[in-house]
Protein backbone atom coordinates (compact mmCIF):
# COMPACT_ATOMS: atom_id res chain seq x y z
CA UNK A 1 0.00 0.00 0.00
CA UNK A 2 1.47 3.33 -1.10
CA UNK A 3 0.69 6.75 0.58
CA UNK A 4 0.67 8.50 -2.82
CA UNK A 5 -1.68 6.43 -4.73
CA UNK A 6 -4.16 7.29 -1.93
CA UNK A 7 -3.56 10.86 -2.13
CA UNK A 8 -4.44 10.46 -5.70
CA UNK A 9 -7.86 9.00 -4.61
CA UNK A 10 -8.23 11.75 -2.16
CA UNK A 11 -7.51 13.96 -5.03
CA UNK A 12 -9.73 11.89 -7.43
CA UNK A 13 -12.77 12.52 -4.90
CA UNK A 14 -12.23 16.13 -3.99
CA UNK A 15 -12.69 16.66 -7.26
CA UNK A 16 -15.33 14.44 -7.92
CA UNK A 17 -17.10 15.89 -4.80
CA UNK A 18 -16.33 19.60 -6.06
CA UNK A 19 -18.35 18.67 -9.04
CA UNK A 20 -20.89 16.54 -8.64
CA UNK A 21 -24.11 18.15 -6.56
CA UNK A 22 -25.45 14.89 -6.90
CA UNK A 23 -23.42 14.16 -4.02
CA UNK A 24 -23.86 16.97 -1.78
CA UNK A 25 -27.57 16.72 -2.08
CA UNK A 26 -27.78 13.35 -0.97
CA UNK A 27 -24.81 14.19 2.23
CA UNK A 28 -26.00 17.59 2.88
CA UNK A 29 -29.06 18.88 1.60
CA UNK A 30 -31.20 15.78 2.35
CA UNK A 31 -29.47 15.53 5.43
CA UNK A 32 -30.26 18.99 6.90
CA UNK A 33 -33.43 19.13 5.51
CA UNK A 34 -34.61 15.85 7.68
CA UNK A 35 -32.85 16.91 10.90
CA UNK A 36 -34.72 20.13 11.01
CA UNK A 37 -37.79 18.42 10.63
CA UNK A 38 -36.46 16.23 13.38
CA UNK A 39 -35.45 19.30 14.92
CA UNK A 40 -39.18 20.67 15.15
CA UNK A 41 -40.63 17.56 16.30
CA UNK A 42 -38.56 17.53 19.18
CA UNK A 43 -39.43 20.75 20.27
CA UNK A 44 -42.87 20.09 20.12
CA UNK A 45 -42.35 16.17 21.69
CA UNK A 46 -40.02 17.82 24.44
CA UNK A 47 -43.28 19.24 26.54
CA UNK A 48 -44.53 16.11 27.42
CA UNK A 49 -41.33 13.51 27.59
CA UNK A 50 -38.42 14.48 29.52
CA UNK A 51 -34.91 14.20 27.62
CA UNK A 52 -37.02 13.34 24.37
CA UNK A 53 -35.65 16.28 22.55
CA UNK A 54 -31.75 15.43 23.10
CA UNK A 55 -32.31 11.69 22.82
CA UNK A 56 -34.07 12.26 19.61
CA UNK A 57 -31.37 14.82 18.23
CA UNK A 58 -28.72 12.76 19.17
CA UNK A 59 -29.82 9.29 18.02
CA UNK A 60 -30.02 11.16 14.44
CA UNK A 61 -26.67 13.20 14.48
CA UNK A 62 -24.94 9.53 15.77
CA UNK A 63 -26.76 7.69 12.73
CA UNK A 64 -25.99 10.31 10.38
CA UNK A 65 -21.96 9.11 11.54
CA UNK A 66 -23.19 5.70 10.22
CA UNK A 67 -24.94 6.70 6.56
CA UNK A 68 -22.50 9.05 5.80
CA UNK A 69 -19.43 6.53 6.04
CA UNK A 70 -21.07 3.89 4.43
CA UNK A 71 -22.40 5.91 1.73
CA UNK A 72 -18.59 7.67 0.85
CA UNK A 73 -17.47 4.20 0.62
CA UNK A 74 -19.87 2.53 -1.04
CA UNK A 75 -21.22 5.06 -3.44
CA UNK A 76 -17.25 6.43 -4.54
CA UNK A 77 -17.57 2.56 -6.49
CA UNK A 78 -20.61 3.37 -8.05
CA UNK A 79 -19.65 6.23 -9.62
CA UNK A 80 -16.98 4.91 -11.01
CA UNK A 81 -19.24 1.90 -12.08
CA UNK A 82 -21.78 4.78 -13.78
CA UNK A 83 -18.51 6.89 -15.27
CA UNK A 84 -17.14 3.31 -16.77
CA UNK A 85 -13.80 4.71 -15.44
CA UNK A 86 -13.60 1.89 -13.04
CA UNK A 87 -11.45 -1.04 -14.70
CA UNK A 88 -9.23 2.33 -16.08
CA UNK A 89 -8.24 3.36 -12.17
CA UNK A 90 -6.57 0.05 -11.85
CA UNK A 91 -4.76 -0.29 -15.16
CA UNK A 92 -2.20 1.12 -13.17
CA UNK A 93 -0.91 0.05 -9.79
CA UNK A 94 -3.83 0.90 -7.57
CA UNK A 95 -5.31 -1.69 -5.36
CA UNK A 96 -8.46 -1.87 -3.85
CA UNK A 97 -6.80 -1.41 -0.16
CA UNK A 98 -5.31 2.33 -1.18
CA UNK A 99 -8.84 2.75 -3.15
CA UNK A 100 -11.02 2.28 -0.58
CA UNK A 101 -8.77 3.75 2.36
CA UNK A 102 -8.67 6.91 0.03
CA UNK A 103 -12.60 6.79 -0.12
CA UNK A 104 -12.06 6.08 3.82
CA UNK A 105 -10.26 9.25 4.43
CA UNK A 106 -12.40 11.18 2.55
CA UNK A 107 -15.63 10.14 4.34
CA UNK A 108 -13.91 11.11 7.37
CA UNK A 109 -13.63 14.60 5.90
CA UNK A 110 -17.22 14.76 4.35
CA UNK A 111 -18.92 13.01 7.68
CA UNK A 112 -16.95 15.97 10.11
CA UNK A 113 -18.29 18.88 7.37
CA UNK A 114 -21.91 17.39 7.66
CA UNK A 115 -22.19 16.88 10.75
CA UNK A 116 -19.73 19.72 12.35
CA UNK A 117 -22.82 21.82 10.36
CA UNK A 118 -25.47 19.99 11.98
CA UNK A 119 -23.65 20.14 15.31
CA UNK A 120 -23.54 24.34 14.55
CA UNK A 121 -27.76 24.14 13.71
CA UNK A 122 -28.77 22.16 16.80
CA UNK A 123 -26.85 24.06 19.02
CA UNK A 124 -28.19 28.16 17.52
CA UNK A 125 -32.10 26.51 16.52
CA UNK A 126 -32.76 23.48 19.17
CA UNK A 127 -30.61 24.61 22.21
CA UNK A 128 -28.76 21.07 22.13
CA UNK A 129 -24.95 20.67 21.68
CA UNK A 130 -23.88 17.28 20.87
CA UNK A 131 -20.27 18.16 22.12
CA UNK A 132 -21.53 18.34 25.57
CA UNK A 133 -20.85 14.70 25.34
CA UNK A 134 -16.98 15.70 25.98
CA UNK A 135 -13.89 13.92 24.79
CA UNK A 136 -15.51 10.61 24.44
CA UNK A 137 -17.12 12.19 21.38
CA UNK A 138 -14.32 11.29 19.58
CA UNK A 139 -14.40 7.46 20.35
CA UNK A 140 -18.30 7.37 19.51
CA UNK A 141 -17.62 8.33 16.16
CA UNK A 142 -14.42 6.25 15.80
CA UNK A 143 -16.00 2.71 16.71
CA UNK A 144 -19.61 4.42 14.31
CA UNK A 145 -17.39 5.07 11.07
CA UNK A 146 -15.59 1.55 11.34
CA UNK A 147 -18.41 0.08 11.58
CA UNK A 148 -20.35 2.74 8.54
CA UNK A 149 -17.00 1.24 6.74
CA UNK A 150 -17.45 -2.18 7.14
CA UNK A 151 -21.14 -2.25 6.02
CA UNK A 152 -19.42 -0.16 3.27
CA UNK A 153 -17.26 -2.45 1.98
CA UNK A 154 -19.03 -5.39 2.60
CA UNK A 155 -21.73 -3.72 0.51
CA UNK A 156 -18.79 -2.93 -2.20
CA UNK A 157 -18.01 -6.75 -2.29
CA UNK A 158 -21.75 -7.42 -3.13
CA UNK A 159 -21.81 -5.44 -6.12
CA UNK A 160 -18.34 -7.16 -7.41
CA UNK A 161 -19.51 -10.35 -7.11
CA UNK A 162 -23.45 -9.41 -8.53
CA UNK A 163 -22.92 -6.30 -10.56
CA UNK A 164 -24.93 -3.20 -10.56
CA UNK A 165 -28.40 -5.18 -9.65
CA UNK A 166 -27.82 -4.76 -6.07
CA UNK A 167 -26.41 -1.11 -6.56
CA UNK A 168 -29.47 0.13 -4.54
CA UNK A 169 -28.13 -1.34 -1.35
CA UNK A 170 -25.69 1.13 -0.83
CA UNK A 171 -28.59 3.31 0.05
CA UNK A 172 -30.55 0.87 1.69
CA UNK A 173 -28.92 -2.04 3.16
CA UNK A 174 -27.21 -0.09 6.21
CA UNK A 175 -31.40 0.64 6.97
CA UNK A 176 -31.98 -2.82 8.31
CA UNK A 177 -29.80 -1.71 11.58
CA UNK A 178 -31.41 1.34 12.16
CA UNK A 179 -34.29 -0.24 13.74
CA UNK A 180 -32.13 -3.08 15.66
CA UNK A 181 -29.92 -0.25 17.48
CA UNK A 182 -31.70 1.75 19.55
CA UNK A 183 -31.14 4.82 17.44
CA UNK A 184 -34.14 6.75 18.26
CA UNK A 185 -36.14 4.51 21.58
CA UNK A 186 -34.46 1.85 23.89
CA UNK A 187 -33.83 -1.35 23.44
CA UNK A 188 -37.05 -1.71 26.12
CA UNK A 189 -39.00 -0.13 23.53
CA UNK A 190 -38.49 -3.67 20.47
CA UNK A 191 -40.43 -6.79 21.86
CA UNK A 192 -38.73 -9.16 23.27
CA UNK A 193 -38.62 -11.82 20.69
CA UNK A 194 -36.70 -9.77 18.55
CA UNK A 195 -34.21 -7.43 21.16
CA UNK A 196 -31.53 -10.11 20.82
CA UNK A 197 -30.70 -8.12 17.68
CA UNK A 198 -29.83 -5.48 18.86
CA UNK A 199 -26.67 -6.98 20.85
CA UNK A 200 -25.42 -7.81 17.65
CA UNK A 201 -25.10 -4.08 16.56
CA UNK A 202 -21.57 -2.28 17.92
CA UNK A 203 -24.46 1.17 16.77
CA UNK A 204 -26.67 -0.12 20.18
CA UNK A 205 -23.90 -0.13 22.70
CA UNK A 206 -22.96 3.34 21.41
CA UNK A 207 -26.31 4.86 21.38
CA UNK A 208 -27.31 3.59 24.59
CA UNK A 209 -23.53 4.69 26.41
CA UNK A 210 -24.13 8.60 25.26
CA UNK A 211 -27.99 8.40 26.17
CA UNK A 212 -26.80 7.27 29.54
CA UNK A 213 -24.07 9.90 29.48
CA UNK A 214 -26.54 12.70 28.81
CA UNK A 215 -29.10 11.93 31.43
CA UNK A 216 -26.54 10.67 34.20
CA UNK A 217 -23.17 11.52 33.26
CA UNK A 218 -21.87 8.30 33.55
CA UNK A 219 -20.31 6.12 30.57
CA UNK A 220 -21.01 2.94 30.21
CA UNK A 221 -17.39 1.56 29.39
CA UNK A 222 -18.57 -2.04 29.10
CA UNK A 223 -20.84 -0.66 26.40
CA UNK A 224 -17.75 0.53 24.52
CA UNK A 225 -15.95 -2.20 25.07
CA UNK A 226 -18.04 -4.61 23.40
CA UNK A 227 -19.10 -1.93 20.88
CA UNK A 228 -15.02 -2.33 19.79
CA UNK A 229 -15.09 -5.96 19.86
CA UNK A 230 -18.00 -6.26 17.10
CA UNK A 231 -16.81 -3.75 15.55
CA UNK A 232 -13.36 -4.99 14.61
CA UNK A 233 -14.76 -8.41 13.80
CA UNK A 234 -17.25 -6.79 11.68
CA UNK A 235 -14.29 -5.01 10.29
CA UNK A 236 -12.06 -7.79 9.79
CA UNK A 237 -14.76 -9.99 8.16
CA UNK A 238 -15.86 -7.23 5.76
CA UNK A 239 -11.99 -6.67 4.38
CA UNK A 240 -12.18 -10.29 3.87
CA UNK A 241 -15.29 -10.38 2.16
CA UNK A 242 -14.02 -7.64 -0.34
CA UNK A 243 -11.13 -9.28 -1.27
CA UNK A 244 -12.51 -12.21 -2.18
CA UNK A 245 -15.00 -11.03 -4.35
CA UNK A 246 -12.26 -8.66 -5.66
CA UNK A 247 -10.35 -11.61 -6.67
CA UNK A 248 -13.43 -13.45 -7.99
CA UNK A 249 -14.67 -10.85 -10.09
CA UNK A 250 -10.73 -9.99 -11.73
CA UNK A 251 -10.56 -13.63 -12.06
CA UNK A 252 -13.83 -14.25 -14.14
CA UNK A 253 -13.94 -11.00 -15.78
CA UNK A 254 -16.74 -9.73 -13.77
CA UNK A 255 -15.17 -6.50 -12.69
CA UNK A 256 -13.90 -5.49 -15.74
CA UNK A 257 -17.68 -6.10 -17.29
CA UNK A 258 -18.99 -3.49 -14.49
CA UNK A 259 -20.51 -0.13 -16.05
CA UNK A 260 -20.45 -1.73 -19.33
Amino acid sequence: MKWHRIQTILLHSYYHATHSKETWIDLFWMTAIQFAIFGFITQFLAKTTPHFDMFLLLGFLLWEIVRIGQYCVTVSILWEVWSRSLSNLFISPLTMGEMMTGQAIAGVIKTLIVIGFLSILSTFAFHFSILDLGPILIFYIVLLLFFSYAAGLFITGLILRFGTDLQSLAWGLIYLYEPFSAVFYPIEALPPQIRWLCYLSPITYIIESARTQLSTGHVLVNYLVISALLTSAYFGLSILFLNTMYKWSRKTGAFARLGN
